[in-house]
């Protein structure tokens, strides 16, 4: 079995979509916070490409190695785009927890997809945010898109939709379940994959523990990492966040 998910993930994101529901909040608020813009947990590269394809200077961070290598060949790929807009993109491993070991400064920080939620180690969520707030100029951007645990929680929703995509030698199939138990949700990714056009299907199972990342609980955290002046919406067109209806948190707030 392959460790290397990273690509069977992108495969089933549909970027074109995505990037058109996600980017016009995101350029409008970096472009009021500055030019130097942090992607934590960043994942295939997607939104680090895509921001400095519109001219900012971009730095996104990932734990997995082979992740952020799949990241590498995403910037590469993009580097004409990148180049025209006088644009910058580099993505390292690193985790969120060490954040401050980059030494620098950032006007906002986006940390998008769900990844907050997997930080379910003891201390390990409030370490994260502390990190990133740590490296944010005075008044940055702070910007995490999550799943409402509000509803998640009461519903314990289960099942989910399937997702397909392809790689260039492979068809993919996600089949995504979850359990709850007393104070945490074991998260299932199971990918099938196989061979263009029709070969055999193989398995690639991953889970993961998340915490349930009540509004509440983000906020309160948030709080003591440092920051402060917060929002929360439901969407990306900043409809009120409804903790018995939105499908997303997503929370924004400023460096104190």
């Amino acid at each position: 079995m392959p460790t290397n998910l990273a690509p069977y993930y992108d495969a089933v994101i549909n970027w074109k979509k995505r990037l058109a529901r996600e980017m016009p909040v995101l350029e409008e608020l970096a472009r009021a916070a500055g030019s130097r813009i942090l992607v934590p947990a960043c994942g295939t590269g997607g939104h680090v490409a895509a921001l400095a394809q519109r001219g900012f200077e971009v730095l996104g961070f990932d734990a997995d190695a082979s992740t952020v290598e799949f990241a590498s060949r995403r910037i590469n790929s993009a580097a004409g785009g990148i180049s025209a807009a006088r644009g910058k993109a580099e993505v390292r491993q690193l985790t969120m927890e060490n954040a401050a070991d980059l030494h620098a400064e950032f006007d906002a920080a986006f940390c998008l997809g769900n990844a907050l939620p997997g930080l379910s180690a003891e201390g390990q969520l409030l370490a994260a945010l502390r990190g990133v707030a740590s490296i944010l100029r005075q008044g940055g951007i702070f910007l995490t898109q999550n799943l409402n645990y509000d509803l998640r929680w009461q519903q314990r929703t289960s099942q989910f939709p399937l997702l397909t995509g392809e790689t260039p030698r492979e068809e993919i199939l996600l089949v995504k379940f979850a359990d709850y138990q007393a104070d945490h949700i074991n998260f299932h990714a199971l990918f099938l994959a196989r061979e263009k056009p029709a070969g055999k299907w193989q398995a690639h199972a991953r889970t993961s523990r998340q915490i349930p990342l009540f509004q509440k609980l983000l906020s309160d955290f948030a709080a003591q990492a440092g920051l402060g002046e917060f929002s929360s919406w439901g969407d990306y067109v900043r409809s009120p966040f409804d903790p018995e209806k939105s499908h997303d948190l997503i929370f924004a707030a400023r460096k104190l």
